[in-house]
């Protein structure tokens, strides 16, 4: 099959990266700046506990320009969730009648702006598990437990399309699942990088630090009482130990770690805020639903936000 990643950074280099080590597919990298160049001059490095690869930059395209690759078999989206609106036009090159494409965003929001801008597409659900970062050009190092992705068809069950993405994850060594239920796979995992996020980003301090204090930690808790309140008010249905689960792999990160957002934030970068944060409010508020604790927490970090989008200046 010929693949392509749609932003390949951290996350999107990692996946495809595996992709690319496992050998059984024609594999593009899309990508922009340094990254790219350091993917075209060098190729790909990869540091895991699951095992370390170096690919030669032969062993795959890299480019900043679709449609140099032209339609493909399966599109893995993995440009910040932020990004999703802006980014749709310029995955249309890739895909074909036959393309599937897989948004692996944080939040839950990233397939239905895809299904509605790519009608051509057919845009199944995923979502991904992974702490990873690119700590140079061309280097990625994932930290932490095995990496996930979790795919489904957006109005439930599972399709051929969904099993033939599943199977080339998991021949390439990556832990992939098929969920009847991929929109509350995807609440599931807001609920637990959500928090994670934007209370690491109020308190500016690292996983192990404010998981182990207890006004911070049931801030934490808090917050992922009211996702499960705004997940119930629109007939989402999430497992009843949800909030259990969350902790616990809250508990089993990195204790010297942070989410992305955190470090987006921290770092005076765009983040992805809204869709993270802010989108429990705004759904909150749509479905009666009381959100005080992300309502301070998105008040909190939106003046940062909009300075980071360059919407706001102070000195």
């Amino acid at each position: 099959m010929r693949i392509a990643v749609f932003g390949a950074g951290a996350i999107g280099a990692y996946f495809g990266g595996r992709l690319i080590h496992a050998g059984q597919h024609d594999v593009s990298l899309i990508a922009r700046g340094p990254h790219l160049n350091a993917l075209r001059a060098r190729g790909l490095r990869i540091e895991s506990p699951d095992g370390d690869a170096a690919l030669p930059p032969d062993a795959f395209t890299a480019t900043d320009t679709p449609a140099r690759i032209g339609p493909v078999d399966i599109v893995l989206v993995t440009v910040k969730a932020w990004m999703i609106p802006e980014a749709a036009p310029a995955v249309t090159p890739l895909v074909g009648p036959q393309t599937t494409v897989i948004p692996l965003q944080n939040g839950v929001e990233a397939a239905d702006q895809l299904a509605a801008a790519l009608p051509t597409a057919h845009v199944v659900g995923g979502t991904c598990r992974i702490f990873a970062a690119v700590t140079e050009p061309g280097h990625v190092r994932h930290t932490g437990v095995p990496p996930t992705v979790t795919l489904g068809e957006l109005d439930g069950g599972r399709s051929a399309e969904v099993e033939q993405a599943r199977a080339a994850l998991a021949d390439a060594g990556v832990a992939a699942s098929a969920h009847d239920d991929i929109r509350a796979a995807l609440w599931e995992k807001l609920l637990f990088v959500g928090p994670l996020g934007g209370v690491g980003a109020v308190t500016r301090a690292p996983i192990g630090v404010f998981r182990s204090l207890p006004p911070s930690r049931r801030l934490l808790e808090t917050c992922m009482e009211e996702i499960v309140s705004v997940a119930a008010a629109m007939d989402v249905r999430l497992p009843p130990d949800a909030i259990q689960g969350a902790l616990r792999l809250c508990d089993a990160a990195p204790a010297e770690g942070a989410a992305s957002m955190q470090r987006d934030i921290a770092a005076g970068q765009p983040s992805e805020l809204e869709s993270q944060i802010g989108v429990i409010p705004r759904f909150g508020s749509r479905y009666g639903a009381a959100t005080p604790a992300h309502d301070a927490i998105y008040a909190a970090l939106l003046p940062s936000e909009r300075r980071a989008r360059g919407e706001l200046s102070w000195n």
